[in-house]
């Protein structure tokens, strides 16, 4: 399969066949809900600056700043001082498009603001209209999406600050969305935007941190890492047990010969009866079965019931907590995770989301 590229709002237009199921694609996304901060690079140490640039825009952002993700960009220098383009975008909008790509059977691997799909070239500035509003790309990295009157305002703001005022390309499908004051040295045409050929700047995407996609070479994660080993020690019980159980009358009978013709020989008084070897032997096999139990337990099936909910959820598990009620688990990023494809017989499943943490319970059924 081969990486291809489409706007999220375009994702009902393909056709996907059995094979395309979870395909990598890197989607555009709407630029309205996305802003662009430029600020003067910290003097603290490069590694803390995903930590501090929060903070730093907090008085520019209209909400917490812990509901907010923030992507680091490209760099330039402006009069001897590093500068930083900050993207900022809500994690309840990244979890929704996320969830989109998911149900569309997409594996996401970039998300980008759509307006960096329009072409660039120094003294120019590229409008194109898409769905009610214009997409305008002013700088190599910078832009903004707004409806037509703002948009027109805010172009002629760009228009005025510059020493040079840069040409002015437009693709839109009626002229008459054009103000006349601009349209007459405005290039002008009615092509709409190629979202599947335009090249996307991985510079500009917003799955970084915490959302930042896992490489489907590294899916044995920790979950499954324990729970292959949980199976391979059942495989390994199980089999132990028959084993066991085969040669273990075998065993009892000889021990018994063995301390009957070998006790009294060995030590003065009355020989071992062979009842008490026989209770002994019993005794063993008793542990051995009660082993087996605990293995068939329904704990222990609603542990290995788990593995179905855990595979591929591309989540964190958090805590675990396993008693005689039941099976209780908290996990992180567990946007994938679907309760509902797991059946565990003798178990209720209940799942309850809490900000970023999701926790899942397997209880057991009163008889």
């Amino acid at each position: 399969m081969t990486l291809s590229v489409d706007h999220i709002h375009h994702l009902d237009r393909h056709l996907l066949g059995a094979s395309d199921v979870n395909r990598p694609m890197a989607l555009w996304v709407p630029s309205e809900r996305i802003t662009v901060h430029v600020i003067e690079a910290p003097a603290a140490p490069q590694r803390k600056w995903p930590e501090l640039i929060p903070w730093l825009l907090e008085d520019r952002i209209l909400q917490p700043v812990e509901e907010m993700h923030f992507v680091i960009g490209a760099s330039s220098v402006l009069e001897d001082k590093k500068q930083l383009a900050v993207s900022v975008v809500s994690k309840q909008d990244l979890r929704e498009w996320l969830r989109i790509a998911d149900n569309a059977g997409v594996d996401c691997s970039a998300m980008v603001a759509d307006y960096l799909a329009l072409p660039f070239e120094p003294g120019r500035i590229s409008m194109a209209w898409r769905e009610g509003q214009f997409l305008v790309r002013t700088a190599s990295d910078s832009g903004f999406a707004a409806e037509a009157d703002l948009a027109w305002l805010l172009v002629r703001r760009h228009l005025d600050a510059a020493d040079i005022a840069p040409r002015l390309s437009v693709s839109a499908p009626d002229e008459s969305l054009i103000p006349d004051d601009l349209r007459a040295d405005a290039d002008i045409n009615s092509a709409d935007i190629d979202w599947q050929f335009a090249p996307i700047p991985e510079s500009a995407n917003l799955l970084a941190g915490e959302f930042k996609p896992l490489s489907g070479d590294l899916s044995p994660r920790a979950w499954l890492s324990s729970a292959a080993l949980l199976m391979l020690a059942l495989v390994l019980g199980f089999g132990y047990l028959q084993l066991s159980n085969g040669h273990l009358e075998e065993r009892i009978a000889s021990l018994e010969s063995v301390a009957e013709t070998s006790f009294g020989n060995v030590f003065l008084g009355s020989r071992a009866k062979p009842e008490a070897i026989r209770s002994s032997g019993e005794q063993l096999l008793a542990d051995l079965f009660k082993q087996r139990e605990s293995v068939e337990a329904p704990l222990m099936r609603a542990l290995t019931g788990l593995d179905a909910l855990m595979s591929n959820c591309d989540c964190e598990l958090q805590t675990l907590v396993a008693d005689s009620a039941g099976v209780s688990l908290t996990l992180k990023n567990a946007a994938k995770v679907n309760a509902r494809t797991v059946n565990v017989p003798g178990f209720t499943i209940e799942r309850q989301d809490v900000d970023e943490l999701t926790s899942i319970t397997l209880r057991k059924v009163a008889k």
